[in-house]
Order: C-alpha cells, then sequence, then structure tokens
C-alpha cells in the first residue's frame, strides 16, 4: 500500500508499517501495515518485536509554527 494511502486509511494514529519501498533519499513510499493505535506507546512497544525494514508513522496534523514535538522511547 503507497504511504499515501496508509495515511488516509488510518487517520490521527500511529501506524507501524514494514516497508516495502523506498525512494533517492531512503523515505518509505510503500509498505504493509503490521499494526496501527492510537498510542504510540502500543506501536512502539510493538515495534521492539519485529525484525527487519519498519517504520513508524503518525497520520494526524502537524503541529502548527511555534510548537515543538518531542518523542520519547
Amino acid at each position: 500500500m503507497k504511504i499515501n494511502e496508509i495515511k488516509k486509511k488510518y487517520l490521527d494514529e500511529w501506524v507501524l508499517i514494514q516497508v516495502l519501498e523506498v525512494d533517492e533519499f531512503r523515505m518509505p513510499t510503500e509498505g504493509e501495515v503490521i499494526d496501527h493505535s492510537n498510542s504510540r506507546e502500543y506501536i512502539y512497544e510493538k515495534q521492539r518485536e519485529i525484525k527487519g525494514d519498519v517504520a513508524v508513522i503518525y497520520t494526524g496534523k502537524i503541529p502548527k509554527e511555534g510548537y515543538a514535538v518531542a518523542f520519547y522511547v
């Protein structure tokens, strides 16, 4: 499934993806959804169980200018 399709289907969720294709910058362009959740912690825990080339994306809105986002693993 293309990344744009994943973002539309799993709107406002954290998505764990098995990467199938990347662009020239090594950014995922296509993948298979392994799991999805509203919980970032759940997805990060699930990621630890998976071997191989995976990616975690958040499909929600990007924060407004002047705001910062921090991730803790």
